[in-house]
């Protein structure tokens, strides 16, 4: 029984984070409280974390590290529960994870100080649980910032730069190994399955298939072969299907979502290319800091995929060409 009160703390703590999540997703249409924002992302794992050492240390103090820990499972219970019960996916889970773990612990220690410095326990616990209620309608009367960022990578590839333009402009039956490991695969975002293009020069199109039904264009706005291709992303409504990304991290969606792109190809010899994948993509949502972060690693990390790609492709074909 010696762990039964620390027990409690964890499950009353992850049900006020279900709670929070809920009242959050309820009064999205009301615009008051947003699930990407401060007030969720940080202050709600904050008041989570809290909560649950309180409750904990209802039979006796706990000390710093089992106030730590206290904090670390119920959030992890919290995150569980999400997703057993289907409120968020795994991409979004591990998204947040980071930093819903670090704003728990500290109010975990947060709390276990107050209960030290302030006498009345009651007034203490309702300010933590209040904080991100209290909170979240002000920052909703804050204008989204939007603002732009590019994500470069360059690879080395040894083939000419015919043979990698070939390879980059129509991309047809990309197989899993092709792509490598990636991260952001192996979390649940759709792999690409081809790219194709209709037409050559200024205005023409390239089609772009992922798994799960995505789909969207890329419009050519600069076309120097072998030496240049720039586009910019069209996304009409319904080419990211539902159940494909969640809302909060959709591309194209209310959040985030991508601008332009472009492929550098700069020979250094006559069978040895530099290449260079960049994406400028926008973030709108009230999380600058975390979402750029976030954003720069899920393009780094599809930039790595994309480049692995052409280099086996374009360094297979050149490898064929001088054995014939």
């Amino acid at each position: 029984m010696k762990n039964y009160p620390r027990t409690i703390g964890l499950v009353i703590g992850a049900l006020y984070g279900l709670l929070l999540r809920l009242m959050f997703e309820w009064d999205a249409l009301h615009n008051e409280y947003e699930i990407v924002s401060t007030s969720f992302l940080l202050l709600a794992p904050f008041a989570t974390g809290a909560i649950a050492v309180f409750f904990g240390s209802r039979a006796g103090r706990l000390s710093v590290g089992a106030q730590i820990g206290t904090a670390i499972g119920t959030m992890v219970f919290f995150l569980i529960a999400m997703f057993v019960l289907f409120i968020e996916g795994m991409i979004c889970i591990m998204l947040v994870l980071p930093v819903f773990m670090i704003a728990s612990i500290i109010g975990g220690l947060a709390m276990g100080l107050a209960l030290r410095l302030v006498r009345y326990n009651g007034a203490v616990v309702s300010c933590f649980a209040l904080l991100p209620v209290a909170f979240a309608p002000l920052e909703s009367r804050l204008t989204p910032d939007s603002h732009e960022r590019t994500v470069v990578n360059t690879v080395v590839i040894d083939a000419s730069a015919t043979e990698i333009w070939n390879n980059l402009t129509s991309v047809s039956n990309i197989e899993k190994e092709e792509l490598g490991f990636s991260y952001t695969h192996a979390i649940g975002v759709p792999r690409p399955l081809q790219a194709a293009m209709d037409g050559a020069g200024v205005g023409a199109v390239r089609t772009s298939q992922w798994e799960k039904g995505v789909q969207f264009k890329e419009v050519v706005t600069q076309w120097q072969p072998p030496y240049r291709l720039s586009y910019d992303f069209d996304i009409p409504p319904g080419s990211i299907p539902r159940d494909a990304l969640d809302r909060h991290v959709e591309i194209g969606g209310e959040y985030f979502t991508v601008v332009s792109g472009a492929y550098t190809i700069r020979p250094l010899s006559a069978e040895q290319c530099e290449v260079t994948l960049q994406t400028t993509y926008a973030n709108r949502s009230n999380l600058k800091l975390y979402g750029d972060l976030w954003g720069d690693f899920v393009f780094d990390d599809f930039h790595q995929s994309i480049l692995r790609l052409i280099k086996h492709r374009a360094e297979r074909e050149s490898r064929a060409q001088e054995t014939t």
